[in-house]
């Protein structure tokens, strides 16, 4: 998982998510590497997660707090628009272009995730325009299982209508998942008794060997177990310890306590990001002069953690460099 391969990050994934959710699943370009970043969407442009969609016929100026009408002026050789002084001003193309998430994509990327069986798929995989897509049938626990990807099951009408899709038009006997972008307070059935699992909840799971816990959806789906699974990195409430993989260690120091809990609630939310020393400190209110590597000398916690150039991070199976 990392933005120099073709995979997703849980994180960039999360963001895919929140576009997807979208009534119109399009976001502006100025949105776009603005708020999730140039890496991230350059990422999913360039991987074909978003693709081009229709330009912009406004342009939003900040500076005067309000949309202004753009069109194109051959003496600028640009689109512009018309200012309060009476001037035409230039416009980036950048500016104007949109994208939109890209449901052939998004669906490959599931089947492969859930390892769906080939001759299961299905050319004509969308229904309720757009709200609800059939992945492909898959083995989950050495069992098939129909998986389905669906949007906005936080709208009561969206989930009414997906209802009545399983009801009246879905032929398959199989045992059916549905993955779906809304968050973690959608519901986690039909009346169909098809499940449903929200991929923001499920990457809160992922860790470095995975993207989604399969041991999850499988628990979800045939009620395998009682345990809530873990991530890979995760401590206790209090942080008194502290688990990374198989391995555990109790931690003594408040301080120490406070920064582990940061450091795993970093970790869920993205696994592959290391942590600025001084940001950790600052955001635990702790005033020490102490590097990373000498506030945790002493303490058998000490070797769960990487240290370099300022920043700190677990040592999980990740090969970080």
């Amino acid at each position: 998982m990392g933005l120099n391969g073709k995979n997703l990050t849980p994180q960039i994934c999360k963001l895919l998510m929140e576009i997807v959710e979208q009534k119109n699943p399009n976001i502006s370009h100025s949105v776009l590497f603005s708020e999730f970043g140039k890496d991230a969407a350059k990422f999913l442009i360039d991987q074909n997660y978003l693709t081009q969609g229709q330009s912009l016929e406004s342009y939003w100026l900040g500076s005067e707090d309000k949309d202004v009408y753009v069109e194109w002026n051959e003496k600028l050789k640009s689109f512009s628009y018309l200012s309060s002084s009476g001037k035409f001003v230039a416009i980036d193309d950048d500016e104007l272009k949109t994208f939109d998430a890209n449901f052939e994509k998004i669906i490959s990327f599931l089947s492969k995730e859930f390892d769906v069986l080939e001759s299961s798929k299905a050319k004509q995989n969308q229904h309720l325009e757009g709200l609800l897509f059939f992945v492909g049938d898959a083995r989950i626990n050495k069992k098939k299982v129909a998986i389905f990807f669906a949007r906005r099951l936080n709208d009561n009408e969206v989930l009414k209508k997906i209802e009545e899709f399983f009801i009246k038009e879905s032929t398959s006997s199989l045992p059916k998942l549905i993955l779906t972008s809304s968050n973690q307070h959608c519901p986690e059935s039909l009346k169909t008794k098809a499940k449903i699992i929200s991929i923001p909840k499920l990457l809160g799971l992922a860790n470095s060997k995975a993207l989604f816990n399969m041991d999850y959806v499988a628990n979800i789906i045939f009620g395998i177990g009682n345990d809530e699974p873990k991530p890979d990195v995760y401590c206790t409430e209090d942080a008194s310890t502290l688990f990374v993989g198989n391995k555990s260690w109790s931690i003594k120091g408040d301080k120490q306590r406070q920064i582990i809990k940061l450091m795993c609630k970093n970790y869920l939310e993205n696994p592959e990001k290391k942590i600025r020393w001084q940001e950790l400190l600052n955001d635990a209110d702790i005033e020490t002069s102490s590097r990373s590597k000498d506030f945790f000398k002493g303490s058998a916690v000490a070797e769960a953690i990487n240290h370099k150039d300022g920043f700190v991070w677990f040592k999980t199976d990740e090969k970080k460099s």
